[in-house]
């Protein structure tokens, strides 16, 4: 058995290596060009103040320091101001994730996540490794865990500097510590030496010494010859660590707490009520620990609450405290609290199928197509052999699935520069530990199938994938899929300045916005009110009007080609026009409410020309380097 293991061990320590090996010596700044958003940007700044200042305290030092690794400063930022600190300023993001990265950063400067992240995923592969084992061949266990992993986008992560790898890591450890003795065959139980290892009676009733080694929480390493780590993974001891693991992942972020229903279900459910009440106090303390630190540190518990801004300077702006006329109040910011969020964010139960829908099948948030082995796990648990502990991990996944699409329906994909959806990866695990433990060879080739269709890009270039998130689904098959209209504000495609929110009218309508959905057009000029097409390439935008429209009409304008073809389509309606050279022409589309959110109403708008032409190369008088395909300016009439 061990002969046979060491191929497979050997493969993991070899991945391992090679994320290491690139970890500790990429060069990260130049990876990133100098620039980190979002996540990524402040929870490296809080990671750097935790090593250096021990402090979630944001000060001109930090940003300093920040800036002598990524120049372009800590863009999107999430700071406030606690009035009880004396109005200083601290980041107001979780601070598990920096703490644990914070001794990295030290060691490693800007490479110091990644290398934390590395360690994380060798010992995930090891525990998968060691789960699937226990009845699958050491070879279609390492590729199990593998295909978790990497025909996903769940190893991508781990180039991320965000906290959405630790995330994963944690939640599956919970659910390793917890399974690893209820999952075990019954032909790998071993018989004690001894006839009286085993006292006749515990609290569950009358047990055979014979089969004590066998009983869940009641094994022993004086019972059989198994390591210490096999005993602790068999005992009581291994529930209570993952108990407190959840209430660490359970204050990073929130929705995880779902992870710890099962554990404690379970114990309830087979009558141990005292192990039921230690797991909480764990879990309590957990989370009490790192509140209570966030309050010790901060002056307030709540890490989102108060008052709390996100800062996007441009160039020609600052960051708070930058310069001594930049602060909180005057520096380019945006109100970003949790205080009141519920009534704010909550949107009528209609949508709550409709999120649904975008959670599996949307074209940049959907887990069917980017944790394609998730979706197979489902099936496979409904048309296999069902257990108690894969029912409860099943409510558990729709219980946290619920609470992102109901209570965050206009981000439940973790916002506008994630790379498909971010906060699946803490619910990512339950679905690998839902289905059977034996596996199947067409599991394997169907997840690696479908890793190939749709996010080869993806794997192939991680890192790009993080600067450019939104690049790969601008491509046929995601084309065809549906765009989640209730993110529209935090789509991937609205990391690019000229696609996002885009206006015109003279002077520019501040009630209707245009969100180009690929890169088929011209960035327009500033005497131009409207867009130059790409080319015969065809643009997908979203129109986005606050109130109700009666008919769009699409005043056009073709380019030098004779008798060029330009069709629009509106909601699925077609409509096409013959343009002769720089001819104007118009098309009309009567409309409804299209679809609304709120106020807001939208319509999926596509424009094509046959014909393409750059006027630079046709004629000498000309200095239009672009690419041009129909110049369009929208007009709407209103209801």
């Amino acid at each position: 058995m061990l002969q046979e293991k060491k191929g497979p061990v050997t493969a993991i320590v070899l991945i391992g290596a090679v994320f290491l090996g690139f970890a500790v010596f990429a060069d990260l700044p130049s990876f990133h060009q100098g620039f980190l958003v979002a996540d990524q940007a402040v929870y490296f700044a809080m990671a750097q103040s935790l090593a250096y200042d021990r402090d979630l305290e944001y000060t001109k030092k930090d940003l300093v320091r920040y800036k002598e690794n990524f120049w372009a400063g800590p863009q999107g930022v999430f700071l406030k101001r606690v009035k009880t600190r004396g109005n200083r300023l601290f980041y107001a993001k979780s601070m598990a994730y920096p703490l644990f990265a914070a001794p990295f950063v030290r060691i490693f400067g800007p490479n110091g996540p990644l290398v934390f992240q590395a360690i994380l995923l060798f010992l995930l592969l090891l525990m998968g490794f060691s789960y699937f084992s226990l009845a699958n061949s050491p070879g279609i266990s390492v590729l199990k865990i593998a295909t978790f992993l990497f025909a996903s986008v769940a190893g991508v992560y781990a180039f991320w500097i965000a906290p959405d790898f630790f995330n994963l890591f944690c939640v599956f450890t919970v659910l390793y510590l917890w399974l690893y003795k209820h999952r075990r065959p019954e032909s790998q139980t071993s018989v004690p030496s001894k006839p009286n290892d085993a006292t006749p009676t515990d609290p569950r009733g009358s047990i055979n010494p014979a089969v004590r080694a066998s009983t869940p929480g009641r094994a022993s390493a004086e019972a059989t010859p198994r390591s210490r780590w096999q005993a602790f993974l068999l005992s009581d001891a291994s529930d209570y660590v993952a108990a407190f693991i959840a209430g660490i992942i359970a204050y990073a972020k929130p929705p995880n707490v779902a992870v710890f229903g099962p554990l404690i279900l379970w114990t309830i459910l087979k009558k141990r009520p005292v192990k039921a009440v230690v797991m909480v106090l764990l879990f309590t303390a957990a989370c009490g620990i790192f509140f209570g630190t966030n309050i010790l540190l901060t002056g307030e518990w709540n890490y989102q609450g108060g008052e709390r801004k996100s800062f996007y300077p441009k160039p020609n702006e600052g960051f708070p405290l930058e310069r001594p006329d930049l602060t909180f109040d005057s520096a380019p910011g945006k109100s970003m609290t949790a205080d009141g969020y519920v009534g704010r964010a909550l949107y009528p139960a209609k949508f709550i199928p409709i999120n649904l829908f975008y959670f599996f099948f949307g074209r940049f948030s959907g887990l069917t197509w980017y944790f394609f082995p998730a979706f197979l796990a489902l099936i496979l648990f409904f048309i296999g052999k069902k257990s108690l502990d894969g029912w409860l991990i099943l409510v558990a996944i729709f219980g946290e699935i619920l609470i992102y699409v109901v209570l965050m329906p206009d981000n439940f994909g973790g916002g506008g520069g994630s790379l498909a959806n971010r906060y699946f990866m803490g619910i990512y695990p339950l679905f690998l530990f839902l289905p059977r433990i034996k596996v199947l060879h067409k599991e394997i080739i169907a997840g690696w199938a479908a890793a190939a269709l749709f996010i080869a890009p993806i794997l192939m270039s991680p890192v790009m994938a993080g600067h450019a998130p939104a690049a790969h689904a601008k491509r046929f098959p995601y084309t065809l899929l549906p765009v989640e209209l209730t993110l529209i504000n935090d789509l991937p495609t609205n990391t690019n300045p000229s696609a996002f929110r885009q206006q015109w009218g003279r002077p520019k309508f501040d009630d209707r916005f245009l969100y180009f959905l690929n890169d088929n057009y011209n960035p327009k000029h500033d005497e131009e009110d409207g867009w130059w097409t790409l080319g015969d390439r065809k643009l997908d935008v979203v129109l986005r009007t606050w109130f109700p429209v009666k008919e769009i009409v699409f005043h056009l304008l073709n380019n030098p080609r004779l008798e060029n073809e330009i069709t629009i389509w509106v909601n699925g309606k077609k409509k096409t026009i013959f343009l002769g050279p720089r001819q104007k022409g118009e098309l009309r589309f009567p409309v409804g409410d299209g679809f609304q959110v709120r106020v807001s109403h939208m319509y999926r708008v596509k424009i094509q020309a046959a014909k393409g032409s750059t006027p630079y190369f046709e004629d000498a008088q000309s200095d239009e380097k672009r690419w041009l395909g129909a110049f369009f300016t929208p007009e709407l009439i209103i209801k």
